[in-house]
């Protein structure tokens, strides 16, 4: 069994993490939406910052040290964008999944 599927013989193995990260983005994407309807009720940044490490960033970083390394770069970019989303929405300077996996 290799990342939760049966191998069969004789049959080709495609290993990517393409579906993993897009499920991650797709999901942490979704959590966007709650965090520009809170900066609408004009919450300060810093709860917004809180509640983007909590939600958003706790759905991206998990078990990135699995992935992080052996995901291809368009991947890790999809991934990016919605950090990248997220500090318009919050104001402020998040860190980027680069760092955290360096970390």
């Amino acid at each position: 069994m290799v990342l939760g599927s049966v191998l069969q013989p004789g049959k080709l193995l495609n290993l990517s993490w393409y579906h993993h990260t897009n499920s991650l983005a797709k999901k942490a994407r979704q959590h966007l939406y709650h965090l520009r309807r809170l900066r609408d009720f004009r919450l300060p940044s810093k709860v917004l910052r809180n509640l983007y490490a909590c939600t958003i960033e706790s759905i991206l970083t998990g078990n990135i040290t699995v992935w992080f390394g052996n995901s291809i770069k368009q991947d890790r970019q999809a991934l990016q964008r919605v950090v990248c989303s997220a500090e318009r929405i919050t104001h402020t300077e998040l860190p980027d999944l680069q760092t955290i996996y360096y970390k």
